[in-house]
């Protein structure tokens, strides 16, 4: 778990600069596998077209049920945004 943990400070940071700003191309790129990295997690070992759809919701799904921990995910990520 820790590991994924790290993708999604990672992730989150991605997500408040895109909010802040437009990324570069690079920047996209990066910040779009760390969401694919996110949905593989969540995906719980689906593969193909519909694991991508399983990996958002069960994303969504584990921060609807752990708000305190995704809010100090994204406090951590404040310092990786520009």
């Amino acid at each position: 778990m820790t590991e994924i943990l790290r993708v999604l400070v990672l992730y989150y940071a991605c997500d408040i600069a895109a909010a802040e700003r437009h990324l570069t191309p690079p920047e996209w790129e990066v910040c779009m596998g760390y969401y694919a990295e996110v949905k593989r997690h969540f995906a719980e070992g689906e593969t193909g077209p519909a694991s991508h759809r399983l990996g958002y919701l069960g994303f969504k799904a584990w921060e609807g049920e752990n708000p305190v921990l995704v809010a100090q995910l994204r406090a951590r990520s404040q310092r990786f945004v520009q």
